[in-house]
This record gives C-alpha cells, sequence and structure tokens, in this order.
C-alpha cells in the first residue's frame, strides 16, 4: 500500500493536529458589526428635531413642498438650523433603530408613512407615539397637507402637542 492511497478520516486528524502544522502569528477574526452608515440630512439639528419624508425623485423636496415645510416650521417658531430633514429613499436598509443611532432626536415628524422607511407598524396618523424614548408624530404625505385644509388643521394640532407650543 502506498501513501497515495491512504485515506485519513478528517475527524481523525482534527484529533491529531490540534496545533497548526506551521507556526504563525495569530490574528483575531474581525466581527461584522452593524455599522450604521454616516446619514446625510438637511438643517443643523439644534433642537434635536427630525423630519422624516421619502422622495424617490428629488434629493429632499422641491421647492413648492420645500417653501411649505419652511412655512410649517415658522409657524411652530423653528427653522432648519433647528430641524434635521432625511428623505429615507436613500436609506431603505435602515431600522428606527439604527435611525436613533445615526442621528440625535427626540421627536420626529414622519410625512408620509412610518412603516416602510422607519420599519414601524401600527402608528396612528396625527397622534403622539413614544418609541424607544423618542416622540413620533406621523403625519399624511406634504403633497397632500398642502393641498387639503383639514390636514393641515391635524398636522397643526399635532405639531402643538409634540412642540409644546
Amino acid at each position: 500500500m502506498s501513501l497515495e492511497q491512504l485515506e485519513l478520516d478528517p475527524y481523525f486528524l482534527a484529533k491529531i493536529f490540534t496545533q497548526p502544522i506551521i507556526p504563525r502569528k495569530s490574528e483575531p477574526v474581525a466581527t461584522a458589526e452593524n455599522t450604521v452608515p454616516k446619514v446625510k440630512y438637511l438643517g443643523e439639528n439644534q433642537k434635536n428635531i427630525a423630519l422624516f419624508i421619502q422622495n424617490e425623485n428629488e434629493a429632499y423636496l422641491n421647492e413648492e413642498l420645500f417653501n411649505l415645510l419652511t412655512n410649517i416650521l415658522n409657524a411652530c417658531k423653528l427653522g432648519m438650523q433647528d430641524v434635521c430633514l432625511i428623505n429615507t429613499f436613500h436609506y431603505p436598509q435602515l431600522g428606527f433603530a439604527d435611525w436613533q443611532k445615526a442621528v440625535r432626536m427626540e421627536r420626529i415628524v414622519v410625512f408620509g408613512s412610518a412603516h416602510g422607511p422607519l420599519g414601524l407598524q401600527d402608528i396612528p396618523p396625527y397622534q403622539l407615539v413614544t418609541v424607544n424614548g423618542t416622540t413620533l408624530l406621523q403625519s399624511d404625505d406634504l403633497g397632500l397637507i398642502g393641498s387639503d385644509k383639514m390636514l393641515k388643521a391635524k398636522l397643526w394640532a399635532g405639531l402643538k402637542q409634540l412642540l409644546g407650543i
């Protein structure tokens, strides 16, 4: 019988060679951490208020909707320096906990559905909900709010509660 025909059981070989045959430095195996990507947003977020939109056609908002948003913020005695406007379309993989790690936020307004972009379910519209220590207000899409006075009134009532106006 030649050595070429010799077959050894892999389990038996593993028992024999508990140490590497060729000595080398052992390097720690890199663990894959769930790192949150750096999120781009518009505004300075000085008051830790996050505004979430989902817009696949624009970086953030078109001029008409941006003017509507600044008018809403002005009515609340806020400016873009106080908030951060985030387009969730560019970050489909992030869940709500990831957003909390990526952006400082104490209060959130979601324009549109919170189900897809934030991964939250069963959020009643225009009612304050606390999720992981963050107060959230879900609203309709800004395009709908701009054309419907009833929705503007609902948003205003929700913002007064959220911001303590």
